[in-house]
């Protein structure tokens, strides 16, 4: 009987190990394919893929020295503060407006369609609509991304209120609830895993998107270090580039899981 409770944990635990050692395994496999063995030339060329020491002596000199003038911590932070404008802007008009849809289906029959017709609708070959519009300045940057995420963070609270028992909403009437305490009380609270299910999503995404965001007029950012670099076969700055941005979609979404078990403590361990 006291054993039962410590199986969370030791799951847990086998879950951290079994994550430490695929990212063991993929280190491994660059250091054999890119590192010298047998021989003087590694399996890959470092033109095509450095090794990882390489790696890491680029990102020590771009620390150091910056990129085109500007410091790492400036491309870095130009891009953080278009995805959290993108990002913040995005959750603050969809996810309300995609409860709202749930709730309503006047609402959905006038909104989804459009939602749903923009949804597939491949964002980059609107830039220079965009450019035409907004500019070449930071707004449109911020709007593609938006564009992005938006279909996606409606659509996912949309759908979670939809999936909230109708039995939890009767038995709240029954008790004489009203609308508003039925919404507080009931549907919003079921709706929050689903809901911090598209933002984790959209965050992938969002990431993503600063690769389009970043190819409109700009000289900053870290998906712009990237492009930038490639053009002059700099491989170097951009796997550190690339990396950079993995590394902080991952920390975002590791932000996101920690909020979620924060805030929907329940999720996961009714019935």
């Amino acid at each position: 009987m006291s054993a039962a409770p410590n199986r969370p944990n030791g799951a847990r635990g086998r879950a951290r190990w079994i994550n430490l050692g695929s990212f063991a395994a993929l280190f491994v496999l660059w250091l054999l394919i890119t590192v010298p063995i047998v021989g003087d030339q590694p399996l890959v060329a470092p033109l095509f893929l450095p090794s990882p020491m390489s790696v890491w002596n680029t990102f020590w000199q771009l620390m150091q020295n910056g990129y085109q003038g500007k410091t790492l911590a400036h491309h870095l932070g130009i891009s953080l503060f278009r995805f959290g404008v993108a990002f913040g802007l995005t959750v603050l008009v969809a996810v309300p407006l995609g409860l709202w849809m749930g709730m309503n289906e006047t609402v959905k029959a006038l909104l989804d369609p459009p939602i749903e017709i923009t949804r597939p609708m491949p964002k980059l070959a609107l830039l220079p609509l965009l450019i035409i519009w907004f500019g070449i300045g930071e707004v449109s940057k911020i709007v593609i991304i938006v564009l992005a995420l938006f279909p996606i963070l409606s659509i996912s609270a949309m759908q979670a209120v939809r999936a909230v028992g109708r039995r939890k909403v009767q038995a709240a009437m029954a008790l004489g609830a009203s609308r508003a305490m039925i919404f507080r009380r009931v549907i919003f609270p079921a709706s929050l895993p689903g809901i911090f299910t598209g933002i984790r999503v959209s965050i992938g995404l969002g990431v993503t998107m600063l690769v389009g965001a970043e190819m409109i007029a700009t000289n900053a950012g870290i998906a712009y270090m990237a492009m930038s670099a490639s053009d002059f076969l700099l491989t170097n700055v951009v796997i550190v580039g690339a990396l950079i941005m993995a590394i902080l979609g991952y920390l975002l979404d590791l932000l996101a899981r920690a909020l979620e078990n924060k805030v929907v403590h329940w999720g996961g361990k009714e019935g």
